[in-house]
């Protein structure tokens, strides 16, 4: 086996392009979703991050080379919708959440409008955001910008409790406020994709340890495959798709939407999902983000890294390394760049199994 040193050929979009439509790369790409851990990067509180066009491109763009990853994110995360709806946000330094919803009682929903991507909340700022790091390393990298999915959007309007009460209890008041999220989602996404971003969802409240499949079915799956051929439509691609916990029961129904990649969390087995859905779409996942990015050694990334290599390698459609979910905030730098060492050392072009295989020595 060469021990020579390896050197990149390709850029973050150029590696991530072949990778999603069956070209060789230099390197397998490593998607992170690095949000609010960019505050770390560049010395400012998350709130600070969160509030500020500069700050949060600033971050993005010293992220990225900082790290080597393939990606850059300018949200507006799993809030930025429903802020901009009408619910209240914290900003601790750490994980901004809802502290107040919109959604009381049904009356609230009467007085809610569709948010204009260039007028409210923080819309506009992500927009901004994204056309500051586009300009400066849009052609080197891609810039996605994930928001959160229907569902998850409802649950950030209404709170998660009320909501899945009303799946049961009041399923036609659901249905509404998962007719606003959704084209609050697709006008967003729009305005996004005009800018030169990627979209993608995440909906983790849809996830099985969450819902039942036939709630899935009625209430996540229609909504999140209005959003992907909307997005098609315009990008010419359709978005990703990411669903926490164990999302088994549901590959089908997640493929079915028209996502053009499922990333999934570690919960699940990559191996298993190739199987079910491997010839219909692409794979990304996934490594452990606490249990090997936040609180393991470099050695235990490593180690994760060839596991999911392994698995996933050979997917039919296309496989991308990466996280199970978001990058913990306070994650060592060590260990995002010994995942990204992993894939320069393990996931060079053609993959070989022997290189990376947990039988073989590293």
């Amino acid at each position: 086996m060469s021990t020579a040193p390896f050197k990149e050929t390709m850029t973050s979009r150029e590696r991530t392009i072949a990778a999603l439509t069956g070209q060789p790369y230099d390197r397998i790409p490593v998607n992170l979703l690095i949000s609010d851990h960019a505050a770390r990067v560049i010395g400012v509180t998350v709130g600070e991050y969160n509030n500020s066009a500069s700050l949060m491109a600033q971050g993005q763009v010293a992220a990225w080379r900082r790290y080597g990853a393939d990606n850059v994110n300018t949200g507006p995360g799993l809030t930025g919708i429903a802020e901009a709806i009408g619910s209240k946000l914290a900003y601790p330094d750490s994980t901004p959440y809802v502290a107040d919803y919109v959604v009381k009682e049904e009356a609230d929903f009467d007085r809610l409008k569709v948010p204009d991507p260039e007028r409210d909340g923080r819309l506009p700022l992500f927009l901004e955001a994204a056309t500051i790091v586009l300009k400066e390393v849009g052609d080197q990298v891609p810039l996605n910008m994930t928001t959160s999915g229907p569902f998850t959007t409802a649950t950030s309007i209404r709170g998660t409790e009320n909501f899945l009460r009303d799946l049961h209890k009041n399923p036609q008041f659901a249905h509404r406020l998962l007719r606003l999220s959704t084209d609050s989602i697709i006008r967003f996404a729009v305005a996004a994709i005009k800018v030169g971003a990627r979209i993608g969802l995440a909906d983790p409240t849809a996830s099985g340890t969450m819902i039942s499949p036939r709630q899935f079915r009625e209430f996540a799956q229609p909504y999140l495959q209005e959003v992907a051929t909307a997005v098609a439509a315009v990008a010419g691609a359709a978005p990703s798709l990411h669903i926490c916990g164990n999302t088994s029961k549901i590959w089908p129904g997640m493929t079915a939407t028209g996502a053009s990649v499922l990333s999934l969390d570690d919960a699940v087995d990559i191996a298993e999902a190739k199987l079910q859905v491997g010839n219909k779409v692409a794979i990304l996942g996934n490594i452990r983000p606490t249990a090997a990015m936040y609180l393991g050694k470099p050695g235990d990334v490593r180690e994760n890294a060839r596991e999911c290599l392994t698995k996933g390698w050979d997917n039919p459609k296309g496989y991308i390394l990466g996280l199970g979910c978001g990058l913990p905030i306070d994650t060592p730098p060590e260990n995002i760049h010994a995942l990204v060492g992993a894939a320069r050392e393990y996931g060079r072009w053609p993959l070989d199994p022997a290189r990376f295989s947990l039988g073989n020595a590293a």
